[in-house]
């Protein structure tokens, strides 16, 4: 009877024991294998950008010799239209300078009205002056707005500083913005048959000139 058990025992454990072995062939099947341990060897810097296919630099190139004939006005036209449009532009700076500083130092019984008055003046001067600025960019030339140049080239004479009375500012801003418009006028008529475009932004400039001298003037009428 012992005998019999041990045999069957002995039987079950090897059963058990192939069974097992079974089991882990199985498990080992399914089981991705382990990846590589990472290197520290790469000779690539970390962080580096590569640089796009055909540019050994990593520099993209987008000059296109073709795009400098790009330009709104035929080259015979541009020096001449450039030049109306620096003028104006100096001129431009200049009366938003003078408006503001009238803007900042104004006195008298005129003061709330004018003191709004001056400062939307001044804004719409300063959006001129970058509207033809613009267009002298279009029209392939540069601007140059420095103050330096503002002061030897608007030819509007000097401006008083410390305190100025509501009066005196009637006065000597009528006086500058009405020289400016005519001044404008001429180039609105010099440029008709040149530049179309830039005439027809003039004209939208100078019907504001002539609506700040008007009611500059009848505040003194």
């Amino acid at each position: 009877m012992k005998v019999t058990l041990l045999v069957a025992a002995s039987a079950l454990f090897a059963c058990a024991a192939t069974q097992q072995a079974q089991a882990q062939r199985r498990n080992g099947q399914n089981t991705a294998p382990a990846p590589a341990p990472i290197s520290n060897t790469s000779t690539t810097p970390v962080n580096t950008d590569t640089p796009p296919p055909g540019e050994s630099n990593g520099r993209l190139d987008y000059r296109n010799p073709a795009a400098d004939d790009l330009v709104a006005l035929d080259a015979s036209k541009r020096q001449t239209v450039a030049d109306d449009l620096e003028a104006t532009v100096v001129e431009l700076l200049e009366l938003y300078h003078d408006t503001k500083q009238s803007h900042w130092n104004l006195r008298g019984p005129l003061y709330l009205s004018l003191h709004e008055q001056l400062q939307d003046n001044a804004s719409l001067y300063l959006k001129y002056a970058d509207i033809l600025a613009e267009r002298s960019l279009q029209i392939g030339r540069p601007i140059d707005g420095r103050t330096s140049v503002v002061t030897a080239n608007a030819n509007l004479g000097g401006y008083p500083g410390g305190y100025l009375s509501d009066k005196q500012v009637l006065i000597l801003l009528d006086e500058r913005i009405n020289t400016v418009s005519k001044r404008v006028r001429e180039r609105i008529a010099h440029l008709d048959n040149i530049d179309a475009v830039t005439s027809n932004q003039l004209q939208d400039l100078d019907y504001y000139l002539d609506k700040h001298v008007w009611k500059f003037r009848v505040m003194q009428q």
